[in-house]
């Protein structure tokens, strides 16, 4: 039917996807029928706006080809995903994905739901599976291949459209629903935690067995989430994608094993050894930076401040060995267990889930320690890459702490990661207010990012001032001065866009294509 091209887009010199439908018809109605479903269908595509939709930019036809222009998804299928990383070992042959990475795929991918059925009419998915859904770099889930090669088939062919094995019983019977995704969600998930194959279930293939029957390591509640979505009967499964959400949220955390069992440090329990790992890390998330959560005086302030020294000298396995004696004399001792799972943090690999684990046990000993909070939020965010999870932790560290600037700062790269682009721009102005005067390199990022975020809610203003800032700061930076006069530009500004661009047409940027057309064109407009 077609092809998909990676191209660039020579106006923002970023990637795109161009989608090319080919026009095969030989019947002119229903040619003419077709083009009429790709409009219809094209047009509904540009109107939705959600972090797991690629967007649609734009469509058109030439030379009897319909083409898209969408974005560009940088990353794997789920189905490649669980060839690559499906490491956890269950039983019959049973192989997956965590928990963990489990909860937050279904999330994403619930809420995304959510949003299509809500759609006035609603969408219908209608073909959820591992491999029409992408997970990026930044663990971000993207829904793919809306199905508007199907606009182009034949009226003749357009029948029951599914995968088996992935389709409940009513979409057989070519009547699905909003629920129909559910129980495809369900499947999908199910084939995510197991690799299991539904043609072997029995006695039909909508029989899925429990959960827990191939991963005895999965929790209760959330096999009862997966085997709920996946009831062959209507009535049975959730109600609609929101209801589910709400599960999924209200999902208990993953039971804590403290990182030490005994006060002899010899019985330290499998979570607290973990596989061993020595040697800089090529990424590590902050150590925090925050106040300590409780006193270094008592019987293991010793060994406390020594751990919390070779954290800040990045000495990981010296800190391991501090913490664990740490433990021995104050094992429910909140600070020792968000020690813990910073060193988890940043071993290497990571060891991401017992970093959670320790950092859940803290906050069982201390809930209301903002830095635990946003230290959590560090693991979804820098370690996960899964900003969608990181917003809840850095919310409630600003409930507790609202003047930490570095929850401010995350909490708005979170929200501009996920096109959320009022939120990111408000947090990225409160970071900016509460930033130290000192290092002068953290108001610059602060106020470049502000920036160029400004300048996507079209808040010409607030980007002009944040420019400004970023070239009072460091005058040499040719990419914010070449921002400014861009921003010069749409505010009617021409001699100041002029004299801006002017001076970056003579720096390192000079044969930038950007930077000439838009000297040019100021210069054509002021006629000079």
């Amino acid at each position: 039917m077609g092809a998909v091209y990676r191209a660039i887009d020579t106006r923002f010199q970023r990637p795109c996807a161009v989608k090319e439908m080919l026009d095969k018809f030989h019947d002119e109605q229903e040619q003419a029928q077709a083009v009429e479903w790709f409009s219809r269908e094209a047009t509904m595509l540009l109107e939705l706006n959600h972090p797991c939709i690629p967007r649609v930019r734009d469509f058109f036809v030439e030379d009897s080809r319909h083409y898209l222009v969408m974005d560009f998804i940088d990353g794997y299928t789920l189905s490649e995903k669980v060839e690559r990383e499906a490491n956890v070992v269950g039983v019959k042959g049973a192989r997956g994905i965590t928990e963990l990475q489990a909860r937050s795929w279904m999330r994403q991918i619930t809420s995304v739901l959510g949003y299509l059925h809500a759609q006035l009419p609603p969408i219908i998915f209608r073909d959820l599976k591992p491999s029409n859904v992408m997970v990026t770099g930044r663990d971000e889930i993207k829904l793919i291949d809306f199905g508007i090669a199907r606009t182009f088939q034949a009226q003749s062919q357009a029948t029951v459209i599914m995968t088996i094995g992935y389709a409940p019983p009513e979409q057989l019977q070519g009547m699905p629903e909003p629920r129909s995704d559910i129980y495809a969600l369900g499947a999908t998930m199910y084939r995510l935690l197991t690799r299991h194959d539904p043609a072997n279930n029995k006695p039909n293939m909508f029989q899925f067995p429990p959960l827990r029957s191939l991963r005895p390591d999965l929790s209760i509640a959330f096999e009862q989430i997966v085997m709920k979505a996946l009831a062959p009967q209507l009535e049975q499964r959730w109600v609609n994608a929101a209801e589910l959400e709400q599960a999924l949220i209200n999902l208990p955390n993953i039971a804590v094993t403290p990182p030490v069992v005994s006060v002899d440090p010899t019985l330290l329990s499998s979570v607290a050894q973990g596989p061993r790992s020595s040697g800089p890390a090529p990424y590590q998330p902050p150590v925090s930076s925050g106040p300590v959560s409780a006193p270094l005086t008592g019987p293991a302030g010793a060994y406390l401040s020594s751990a919390l020294g070779h954290l800040g000298a990045k000495r990981i396995d010296a800190a391991y060995e501090a913490i664990k004696m740490a433990h021995t004399l104050e094992p429910q001792n909140a600070l020792v267990h968000q020690i813990f799972g910073q060193i988890f943090a940043r071993r290497t690999p990571p060891q991401i889930d017992y970093a959670l684990q320790a950092y859940q046990r803290s906050l069982s000993l201390n809930p209301n320690n903002a830095e635990t909070h946003k230290l959590i939020g560090d693991v979804w965010f820098f370690l996960r890459k899964a900003p969608q999870n990181a917003i809840a932790a850095y919310m409630q560290s600003l409930r507790l702490n609202p003047q930490d600037f570095e929850s401010h700062d995350r909490l708005a790269q979170c929200y501009e990661q996920m096109n959320q682009v009022e939120p990111a721009l408000y947090e990225y102005q409160q970071a900016l207010q509460l930033v130290p005067a000192q290092p002068e390199i953290l108001r610059l990022r602060l106020s470049f990012s502000l920036g160029q975020i400004a300048m996507r809610a079209t808040q010409w203003a607030i980007a002009e001032q944040a420019f400004v800032q970023v070239l009072t700061l460091n005058a040499a930076d040719a990419q914010a001065r070449f921002l400014l006069s861009q921003v010069y530009e749409r505010e009617g500004k021409l001699e100041d866009a002029f004299r801006e661009c002017g001076y970056v047409i003579n720096g390192p940027l000079g044969k930038n294509p950007a930077v000439q057309q838009l000297f040019f064109s100021v210069k054509q407009r002021l006629g000079r």
